[in-house]
């Protein structure tokens, strides 16, 4: 990036982690080795401020004090206004503030009206309206009502006044550019490419994997009763789910179902993994699910996981409606299906993992992925875009 002096970029989060794949290993990681001096800050679970091998200042800032409980509507109102990530935002005095959480549109106009006149991005990871829509019953009143509304109206206040708009899909960048036309889209597109994943597929330990955060809205329950149903037809497949399950009810709902129908040895939870972990198990597997059921949200985004999936190899099993087919039959990337359907889930996998051509797939996936669908052939939008509202 060509400046007159090392320009300092602060990257703004509230619900993302603060080495997140999209924020830090992607974009931080792309801006300061062209010569920006990043920052990233954040909400976590402590205080803390260090530098990374990758020269990126991380400044986390603890949620709630230790020990502390939101005892009541006022103390809880004031940590909606975000009021400790602004303050050290102003201190770094950066030149320009990535946003990368719908909240923080509460504060965008605030940091465009410092003194020496930053810019503001705002990089919207999904559909957020949508997503509220979708999703709201299962989020508490309070946050609804204080921070989900809020935020959304907040988000449309701002399109207009801020100086870029980024977006990771079509879809919410033609609605943002209606209202502004320095609108980009940034894919989500895989940040490593594996370099040996020649493993044949009577070597592989798995028939097919998950990778990300279990729940029912991620097709959990879906999965294991195609596992049911694969066994009643007589192929005893074997399922690897890598990620968290940290909603209660529904481990003890995936559990029971489990146990009932004797699969316990068709199926391993392996919990959070680091990404070196994960990989091992992508090159382990034949088949990925990418499962998502039927609604606003889901018809809209453009998940990761699908370049992820491709990478390795992996022929895929997804939902039969937006992105998600559209990538899928645009490059033969697997099957997809009705995602609300075990049986159909459970014809697929056995087609793929039955089919003669598996070899010729799994290079043709590679290949393409490699070629099209790497971080790296987004790097050069990012920094044009930088470029524009640094020099421009």
């Amino acid at each position: 990036m060509t400046n007159q002096r090392e320009k300092t970029l602060c990257m703004m989060s509230t619900t993302h982690d603060l080495t997140d794949d999209r924020i830090y290993k992607k974009e931080a990681v792309t801006l300061s080795k062209n010569g920006c001096k990043v920052i990233h800050i954040g909400y976590g679970n402590k205080l803390a401020d260090y530098i990374t091998d990758e020269n990126i200042r991380i400044i986390e800032i603890p949620k709630k004090r230790k020990g502390e409980t939101v005892t009541s509507i006022y103390k809880a109102l004031k940590q909606t206004k975000l009021t400790d990530l602004f303050q050290k935002a102003k201190e770094i005095k950066a030149d320009v503030y990535h946003l990368h959480d719908m909240e923080l549109c509460r504060i965008a106009l605030k940091l465009k009206k410092l003194p020496w006149q930053p810019k503001v991005i705002y990089d919207a990871h999904e559909p957020f309206f949508e997503n509220l829509k979708d999703y709201w019953k299962e989020r508490s009143l309070f946050k609804v009502f204080f921070n989900d509304i809020p935020s959304i109206l907040a988000e449309k206040r701002i399109l207009k006044k801020v100086d870029y708009l980024i977006a990771t899909e079509e879809n919410v960048a033609s609605r943002f550019r209606k209202k502004n036309k320095k609108t980009a889209i940034i894919y989500n597109y895989s940040y490593f490419y594996p370099e040996d994943i020649s493993v044949p597929a009577e070597q592989k330990e798995y028939d097919a994997i998950y990778c990300g955060s279990i729940s029912e809205a991620k097709g959990i329950l879906l999965i294991i009763d195609s596992l049911i149903e694969s066994k009643k037809r007589g192929f005893n497949l074997k399922y690897v789910i890598v990620g968290g399950l940290n909603n209660d009810e529904l481990k003890k709902r995936v559990e029971k179902k489990i146990q009932e129908n004797n699969i316990s040895e068709n199926i391993v939870f392996t919990g959070h993994l680091s990404i070196d972990r994960i990989n091992s198990y992508y090159k382990k597997s034949k088949v990925a699910f990418c499962l998502f059921p039927l609604n606003n949200t889901n018809q809209l985004i453009l998940p990761i996981k699908l370049f992820e999936y491709a990478a390795f190899g992996l022929s895929i099993i997804g939902s039969n409606f937006g992105h998600i087919k559209e990538v899928i039959e645009t490059n033969n990337f697997g099957v997809c299906v009705n995602p609300h359907d075990a049986k159909e889930v459970t014809s697929a996998i056995i087609q793929l993992i039955t089919d003669n051509n598996y070899a010729t797939y799994y290079n043709d996936l590679v290949n393409k992925v490699k070629n099209n669908y790497l971080w790296k052939n987004q790097e050069e939008n990012l920094l044009s875009i930088y470029e524009s509202i640094i020099n421009g």
